[in-house]
């Protein structure tokens, strides 16, 4: 049985108080649906655990402007029930209607699925294909952090130990862009991705690709666009072709970043075959 000290505070400065005095040997829990069991199996041994979700400015979904703000400790059930996530992001929506069963979507949460920064994690494409900004608060102050600069390296997040997730923010899309996202998983429900794909799609008025962000999950140890296949089919028609060269692209790209593996027999032409069918779908959509 571990020993660690449990603290629950009631506001920001409080649990960034904790969070510095502590640095180091601290752990955040929000939902707790990765955590309890990393303590459960003793994979972790903190000596602290801080509890934030009493923490009033973590939570919520809002807009000013053009900029969607996403507390940290939103649950998936949260983005899914939310008309704003729905009709700006749908994709997003998307993505927490598939995340384990009823009880994770009603206890995870959206910083805590970024924080784990795990291979597997639903949110991290979604977010990524996005361009989603991190709002990171310390006893310092707050600051801004692109996501792709905040997951590089997989299970480890880039920012300081003194620093927690306090938002997540969006940038809404133009008028006319189509989403998509795609879970590949053993089973319909309550199954770990075995892939995700992540797509946005804008056309211009002659059929050409005007804008392409494509985030594939689960195949890479950080999910990441992959440029060059948006490179190859911006400003293009997409043909019968062209989608097949940008299919093998796809999974040439990801060999790229994971090199010849076990499974990369089934992931290189799975991946690049799901890619065109849910490219061909956002574009006959329009």
């Amino acid at each position: 049985m571990q020993s660690y000290e449990y603290y629950a505070p009631r506001s920001l400065p409080e649990a960034l108080e904790y969070l510095a005095e502590n640095t180091g040997n601290c752990r955040i829990i929000a939902g707790g649906t990765d955590l309890i069991p990393a303590l459960r199996k003793e994979d972790i041994h903190p000596a602290h655990l801080l509890n934030i979700l009493e923490i009033v400015e973590a939570r919520g979904i809002s807009e000013t402007g053009e900029t969607v703000r996403i507390g940290a400790i939103t649950t998936f059930n949260d983005l899914a029930d939310s008309e704003l996530i729905r009709k700006e992001f749908p994709l997003l929506a998307e993505m927490a209607l598939l995340v384990g069963g009823p009880q994770t979507r009603n206890r995870g949460t959206i910083g805590g699925n970024i924080s784990s920064a795990a291979p597997a994690a639903d949110g991290l494409p979604v977010l990524l294909s996005l361009d989603a900004e991190l709002e990171l608060s310390s006893r310092r102050g707050k600051r801004s952090l692109p996501l792709n600069e905040a997951i590089t390296k997989a299970w480890t997040p880039a920012w300081d130990d003194d620093e927690m997730i306090t938002a997540i923010k969006v940038n809404k899309l133009p008028p006319g862009t189509r989403t998509k996202f795609y879970k590949l998983a053993r089973r319909k429900a309550l199954a770990r991705s075995r892939m995700t794909i992540s797509l946005i799609l804008r056309s211009g008025s002659g059929g050409e690709i005007e804008e392409l962000r494509f985030v594939p999950g689960s195949v890479m140890p950080v999910p990441r666009r992959m440029e060059e296949v948006e490179k190859l089919l911006t400003g293009k028609v997409p043909t019968d072709e062209l989608l097949d060269r940008a299919a093998r692209a796809v999974g040439e790209e990801m060999v790229k970043v994971t090199g010849i593996r076990w499974s990369t027999g089934y992931k290189k032409p799975v991946l690049g075959n799901l890619f065109r069918i849910v490219l061909r779908q956002l574009i006959t959509a329009g």
